[in-house]
């Protein structure tokens, strides 16, 4: 299952995945879902659920804490976005 990474700028999201790619890690940077978007648009970093620990700690030692984090429930349709803590 995947998860979204919220960060307080799509700057913060863009070097955050430029960091995880030279780890070796590919995240997706995609644009902020409407349904969780508190502040207009913006971008998110799309990951999958099992580096949750790493994403966040790694962000937060490079001083791009993570705001906020989605997991992501596949629709027919549409997804669904569920909160969760860190």
């Amino acid at each position: 299952m995947d998860c979204l990474a919220v960060y307080d700028s799509g700057n913060y999201t863009i070097k955050m995945s430029r960091y995880f790619e030279r780890m070796g890690l590919v995240f997706e940077v995609i644009s902020l879902p409407c349904k969780i978007s508190s502040q207009g648009c913006g971008y998110c970093l799309k990951f999958p659920e099992e580096y949750i620990d790493v994403v966040v700690s790694e962000s937060k030692a490079n001083k791009y804490p993570v705001r906020e984090i989605y997991k992501i429930y596949k629709g027919i349709t549409k997804n669904t976005y569920k909160k969760i803590p860190f």
